[in-house]
């Protein structure tokens, strides 16, 4: 019988964040120890290098500001309307600049879902959030039985239409797993959040891994058939398309078990439990099998595009646990805790 416990290699040991729970506002990055040491839950090999990007939403409805780190999120704020040469030469080299604005749609009945602003600085004037843009990727949501489907249309360069590309992500209505297909890879989000004592171990609200599986471990995406939203259940056999409603009064269907993990298990995404009400998540994003030693990772022009799809992908589950959170809220009439 298979464990139902995740391979330990998923677990990240580390120091624990010591920061103190604040009143219950939108994030004020001042107020964060810098440097800002990642929770226990986030820890990697220190020989690890990569990003800690911030996912931040000051209000429930009102999208994210997602910047390459907690640093560049207080720079931007420091440069902020200045007309000196020095800022403004700093935000043409991509730091101090945020890497996305995802804004969100708060009408349930409507497809679209979020749409990625991502910026680009110029040397021309200071940057400007509102005009240093352009529309990188829009994401619609599709419900079926068992599954929702999100479908992310890619524009990374306006210029060459030939680079844009759609990636299908289909979300399991029970199962703690999230699959897509990225350049022929199966990619794999697992929600960690509802395993036993999850909360009580890592201080954390929710928790996702990011793990490629190996080709022949099973995913929902076997049963795509690479263009529609749907999946297709007589395609092949699953054991994920199946026992729908016993899933769905099974408590431990939510729970991570070993079998959903891969062979690699990288990038990381979570909020701390006392950051949670004031939308400040964070998202480890390993750079694998980079030789270049000399990356500034303060900078937005160190992402690859790999790294800015990961980063659209990670917003989405995000935003799928601040609904849950909405969802929560309102059966409570309103209350917190």
């Amino acid at each position: 019988m298979k464990s139902d416990i995740p391979p330990e290699y998923t677990n990240r040991p580390g120091k624990k964040d010591d920061c103190n729970d604040l009143d219950d506002l939108p994030p004020d990055f001042s107020t964060l120890e810098h440097p800002h040491q990642l929770p226990a839950y986030f820890q990697t090999m220190p020989t690890v290098p990569g990003w800690t990007i911030v996912i931040n939403n000051r209000f429930w409805v009102d999208g994210f500001r997602i910047f390459i780190s907690l640093d560049s999120a207080r720079k931007f704020s420091a440069f902020k309307n200045s007309a000196n040469p020095d800022v403004i030469s700093l935000q043409e080299q991509g730091f101090g600049v945020p890497v996305f604005k995802a804004i969100t749609n708060s009408v349930p009945f409507l497809s679209k879902y979020i749409t990625f602003r991502k910026y680009t600085p110029t040397n021309l004037r200071p940057f400007d959030v509102d005009r240093d843009y352009f529309e990188f990727c829009v994401v619609r949501r599709y419900a079926h039985v068992g599954y929702d489907t999100y479908v992310f249309e890619f524009h990374p360069d306006l210029g060459d239409k030939t680079r844009e590309f759609t990636l299908m992500m289909f979300s399991h209505s029970q199962l703690p797993i999230h699959d897509y297909l990225y350049k022929g890879v199966k990619h794999r989000w697992v929600d960690e959040t509802h395993g036993k004592g999850f909360r009580k171990r890592w201080s954390m609200k929710f928790g996702f891994k990011h793990t490629i599986l190996d080709p022949a471990q099973p995913a929902l995406t076997d049963n795509w058939d690479g263009k529609s939203d749907k999946l297709d259940k007589e395609k092949k056999k699953n054991a994920y398309l199946g026992g729908y409603l016993r899933n769905m009064f099974s408590v431990s269907a939510k729970y991570a078990k070993a079998e959903y993990y891969g062979p690699l298990c990288s990038d990381t995404l979570g909020e701390e439990e006392h950051y949670f009400t004031r939308g400040f998540a964070e998202l480890r994003v390993d750079d694998v099998g980079n030789p270049d030693l000399n990356v500034n990772y303060e900078t937005i022009f160190s992402l690859k595009e790999d790294d800015l799809v990961s980063i659209c992908v990670a917003t989405v589950l995000k935003r799928q646990k601040d609904i849950e959170e909405q969802n929560r809220r309102s059966s409570n009439g309103g209350g917190g805790g």
